[in-house]
C-alpha cells in the first residue's frame, strides 16, 4: 500500500502553478492565451438503484479567476443498466463571453444544448477506466453585448468520446481518506460538417481527495487543443452526491 503524505494536494497545486507560469510566459505576447481557470461544482442525486439526476454549474475564465469566458449550467437524468453501464439524457445552457479587449461591439453567444450519452466502466487492478460517448444537438444565438438584440441562430451536431482513468493511491479503492489521480482525454468531432470535423481535444490531469463517500475535491490542469489555438486551464472540481434510497 502506498503511503501518500498529506502534502499530496499541495504538490499538485505547485506542479500546476509551475506549468501555468511556463505556459503564461511562453504566450505573454497574446493575452488571450494566458492561463485560465475553470471552477466546477456538481452533484448526482440517486433515487433508486437505477435512476438518478445530475446537476452541474461551471464558471470559466480566460485568465486566472478573471475575464469571464463561460457560464455553463447542466442538468441530466441517468439510468443505470448495470453497476458498470449508464445512459443519460441532458440539457446544457452556456453563456459564452469573448475575450475582453475593450471592444464593446463584441458579441455574446448563448448556446442551448441537448445531449444523449452512454458510459461504461472497467476495472483493472486498482484503476477504474470509464468510456463515455456523448451526442449533442446545439443551438447558438448571437446577441450584442451592449443592447442584447437577438441575432442569427445556428444549429449543429457534435459527437464526443472521453477515456478517463482514476487510480487511488493510498487504498485499493476510492473511499474516505483516499488520495487519487484522474487522467482523461476527450475528443470532440462535429457531425455533418465535412470541412470542420475536428472541434477540439481536451487532455487533463488532476489530483483528488475523497472526504466522505459522497464528497471529493479535485485540482488539476487541462490542455485544450482547438482548430484555431491551444489553451491551458487550471481546474477546480468539487463533487457532493446525495443518496435518497431507503436502506
Amino acid at each position: 500500500m502506498l503511503n501518500v503524505p498529506a502534502s499530496f494536494l499541495a504538490a499538485i497545486i505547485l506542479a500546476c502553478s509551475l506549468w501555468g507560469m511556463m505556459v503564461g510566459s511562453a504566450r505573454a505576447e497574446n493575452p488571450e492565451n494566458d492561463l485560465g481557470s475553470w471552477v466546477n461544482a456538481n452533484s448526482t442525486v440517486r433515487f433508486s438503484d437505477r435512476w438518478s439526476v445530475f446537476a452541474q454549474a461551471e464558471v470559466r475564465h480566460w485568465e486566472f479567476a478573471s475575464n469571464l469566458n463561460e457560464i455553463l449550467l447542466r442538468g441530466a437524468g441517468h439510468y443505470d443498466f448495470s453497476p458498470r453501464a449508464m445512459g443519460g439524457l441532458g440539457y446544457v445552457y452556456v453563456d459564452f463571453r469573448p475575450f475582453d479587449d475593450g471592444d464593446n461591439g463584441s458579441r455574446d453567444i448563448i448556446e442551448n444544448r441537448l445531449y444523449q450519452q452512454f458510459a461504461i466502466k472497467q476495472a483493472w487492478a486498482r484503476a477504474t477506466f470509464e468510456h463515455r460517448f456523448r451526442l449533442e444537438q446545439r443551438w447558438f444565438d448571437k446577441t450584442r453585448v451592449d443592447d442584447y438584440r437577438p441575432g442569427e441562430t445556428k444549429y449543429s451536431n457534435r459527437g464526443r468520446y472521453r477515456l478517463q482513468v482514476i487510480i487511488p493511491l493510498n487504498h485499493e479503492s476510492i473511499q474516505p481518506g483516499s488520495y487519487f489521480v484522474n487522467v482523461n482525454n476527450e475528443t470532440f468531432l462535429n457531425v455533418g460538417d465535412d470541412e470542420k470535423v475536428f472541434d477540439q481535444n481536451r487532455l487533463a490531469f488532476a489530483g483528488g481527495y475523497q472526504f466522505t463517500p459522497n464528497a471529493n475535491l479535485q485540482l488539476g490542469l487541462l490542455w485544450q487543443a482547438r482548430r484555431s489555438d491551444n489553451f491551458s486551464r487550471l481546474q477546480l472540481y468539487y463533487t457532493h452526491n446525495f443518496d435518497l434510497r431507503k436502506h
